[in-house]
């Protein structure tokens, strides 16, 4: 039942759903994204060695070209995707192992050129290569637990055509692009001459 000015009260059963997704939540920071696929992949395998994946972000922008025409006004004709940017942050902890084991992982990938994949359980940004990464670490934050952020940038590579039964440039026939005239420096004037009389 509802009463004029009063704002109407939730079900029970959207209570509930609102609590459970808090709980989950909740947890969920506790735990990190626990085992469920949450990282930077390669062929399937993590290739960063972490206690806990603290949070995945992606973007995606679009280039949207334009002029200027009368009255002060644009005209928009063109709208090109640009590559993806991901962020990736980490954390370990418990033992100087754990920390070094995490370092490690991320500075041999960080200067590659391979290609890796940005997963989460709803999708998979593919093709993707280190950009760069940060960490923090202070007197008062950092000592036992470091946090990593991993950027990524998505690789477009070209498609390259085949070509085939093409011929030796080598191979074609000379073409007689006009007079040619012959040099005659260092030449008597009796040879110069007959070298123009030749070509008469």
């Amino acid at each position: 039942m509802s009463f004029p000015g009063v704002p109407a009260v939730p079900s029970t059963v959207s209570l509930l759903e609102d609590v459970a997704f808090v709980v989950a939540d909740a947890i969920g920071l506790l735990t990190g994204f626990g085992a469920s696929p949450w990282g930077i992949f390669s062929g399937g395998e993590p290739v960063v060695q972490a206690d806990n994946v603290v949070s995945v972000a992606y973007n995606q922008d679009w280039s949207i070209a334009d002029f200027n025409i009368e009255d002060g006004g644009f005209e928009t004709y063109d709208k090109v995707d640009t590559p993806f940017n991901a962020r990736v942050r980490f954390s370990s902890g418990g033992s100087q192992a754990n920390r070094t084991a995490l370092l490690n992982s991320i500075a041999a990938i960080a200067g590659d050129l391979n290609q890796y994949d940005v997963v989460t359980p709803e999708q998979v940004y593919s093709s993707a290569n280190i950009q760069g990464y940060s960490l923090l670490r202070t007197s008062t934050n950092g000592v036992g637990l470091i946090i990593v952020e991993v950027k990524l940038l998505e690789i477009r590579i070209d498609a390259t055509a085949t070509f085939s039964n093409t011929q030796n440039p080598a191979s074609s026939a000379k073409s007689n692009d006009g007079t040619v005239q012959p040099n005659t420096s260092g030449l008597s004037p009796t040879q110069q001459t007959n070298i123009s009389e030749g070509f008469q």
